[in-house]
């Protein structure tokens, strides 16, 4: 072999050791890199999605205040409108319910001893007049809309839900008046919020 191919090929030899290692620093690096990147946007995420809940914990009783219910018969508590979109009227009905309402957006009914979610669904399946389409539906809570079939009838948002309150069952509807679905949602809120009166 010459002197010059031997040259040659060490020469060559030494370039390739030289390309693998600025190849592999650089795909270790561009690996740190992502990594760092998907680490700082995880958290970011995680900080966004916390404030996120945190804002709509705050916003869920928006325009509500915590009404105490002891003197209509529920040792509760919850969270109705304030009153700003009208007045607010609480009294028990004949069945010894409770009844809320606050202007036409808003009208909830407290029952002791009320129904199930499984009850109310057998009551509402069997209505010969609507046609029911259930919106959520759990063993605790449903939404549903009420329309009749081939009707010019507005369709009607409805919820009823179960609460278990010092250990006694309660369920909270509400009022058999036409509701929208946004009316609806804003009850639930107000409805799911109820909670035991502590002792004095």
């Amino acid at each position: 072999m010459s002197l010059l191919s031997y040259i040659w090929k060490n020469y060559n030899l030494i370039n390739m050791k030289k390309l693998q290692f600025t190849a592999a620093l650089l795909i270790s690096m561009s690996v740190i890199a992502c990594g760092g990147d998907a680490k700082t946007a995880d958290a970011s995420s995680e900080t966004s999605e916390t404030a996120e809940i945190t804002a709509s914990a705050e916003a869920d009783y928006e325009g509500m205040k915590l009404t105490d219910l002891t003197e209509f018969g529920v040792f509760a508590s919850l969270q109705i409108p304030d009153g700003e979109k009208g007045p607010v009227k609480i009294e028990n009905s004949a069945t010894e319910s409770v009844e809320i309402m606050c202007g036409t957006k808003y009208g909830i009914e407290i029952i002791p001893f009320g129904l199930t979610v499984a009850e109310k669904k057998a009551e509402l399946d069997n209505d010969l007049v609507y046609t029911i389409e259930y919106i959520e539906d759990t063993p605790e809570k449903i939404i549903y809309k009420k329309a009749i079939q081939d009707g010019d009838m507005e369709s009607e948002y409805h919820f009823f839900l179960t609460k278990e309150i010092d250990g006694e069952p309660y369920s909270i509807q509400s009022l058999n008046k036409v509701y929208r679905q946004k009316s609806i949602e804003k009850m639930v809120v107000s409805a799911e919020s109820i909670i035991a009166n502590t002792p004095a």
